[in-house]
């Protein structure tokens, strides 16, 4: 084609547009390097934070879980930044002493053109004396990771001890050690499980120390979901002319009865009518519990009315 006079016009003509749109930005920024190269930002979420501690003898809480990490510079590095995560947040309180101190956070990992800022910027941290001590696990299931047609029978855990370790402060405050299990897991017969142990003080607030070991097994056994109600009487029917009923009591106040908890909850309370019509003499009489919808069936199933009369 070049070899034509034509040829070199229509190849002319081509370079030309070409360069016309380019100069006109026609193309956008679809094809230019500085869509990559130009400086961006990103917020990363909950990064966690490590503690770096080289003191055995000192122990270091207040600090938080995770922060959040801004991140600014190249928009290309940031994005490799985001993929490879080889970053760390960081306290280093390596050359603390015994006290409060307040540390700024640090992240380490990134790239040299990245800049970053972390938010909050710093955490107060306690710095304590190290110290041990055996506490004593209570098993603490809660009703939501049991099939709503069950509750607890009984429940243990294994080991019953764990070894919790910190600053003197913290420990001193210890009420409680509960291993929970750290899903809602439907349990509808005799199970056994990894429980994860947390330590409270007597207001139930978590405390900050590290727990040896810090999951224990629970093992939990299950019956029939049931909760005791009281029982109202409802008079049915007159007695003989010219007596009167002086007292109508159930030899059962309250009773149990079964179902699913959610059907169940709202029920504090059923029915015994018993029939007084023609009564002229003390007596009794068998009674059956009217049961609410939702109530699969109660313990004891009937009761025995003792009718007073005048």
């Amino acid at each position: 084609m070049f070899e034509s006079k034509w040829g070199l016009r229509f190849f002319a003509f081509i370079l030309a547009l070409l360069l016309f749109l380019s100069v006109k930005n026609v193309f956008g920024e679809s094809f230019s390097t500085d869509s990559i190269s130009n400086d961006g930002n990103k917020t990363i979420k909950n990064v966690p934070v490590e503690v770096i501690n080289n003191n055995k003898n000192l122990y270091v809480s207040g600090a938080p879980d995770s922060v959040d990490v801004e991140l600014s510079g190249p928009q290309s590095k940031i994005l490799q930044a985001q993929k490879i995560e080889d970053y760390k947040v960081t306290l280093d309180v390596s050359n603390a002493s015994p006290g409060e101190q307040t540390v700024e956070f640090e992240v380490r990992g990134l790239d040299r053109d990245i800049n970053y800022r972390v938010y909050p910027k710093e955490a107060t941290l306690s710095i304590e004396k190290k110290e041990s001590r055996t506490i004593a696990v209570e098993p603490n299931t809660s009703p939501y990771a049991i099939d709503p047609n069950y509750m607890v029978k009984d429940e243990s855990v294994a080991p019953k001890t764990v070894k919790v370790v910190g600053g003197k402060e913290q420990l001193d405050r210890i009420a409680f050690a509960k291993a929970s299990y750290t899903n809602d897991v439907g349990i509808s017969e005799k199970t056994t499980a990894q429980a994860k142990v947390a330590v409270f003080d007597k207001n139930m607030n978590k405390l900050d120390v590290q727990i040896v070991p810090s999951s224990v097994d629970l093992t939990v056994d299950v019956e029939p979901y049931h909760k005791k109600v009281k029982v109202k009487v409802v008079r049915k029917g007159e007695p003989q002319q010219g007596t009167s009923i002086e007292d109508v009591s159930l030899d059962e106040d309250t009773i149990d009865i079964y179902g699913n908890r959610k059907d169940l909850e709202d029920i504090d309370e059923i029915s015994a009518e018993v029939d007084v019509n023609g009564v002229s003499t003390t007596t009794s009489r068998d009674v059956k519990f009217d049961l609410p919808s939702g109530v699969i069936h109660a313990k004891p199933s009937e009761a025995k009315a003792k009718i007073k009369v005048n």
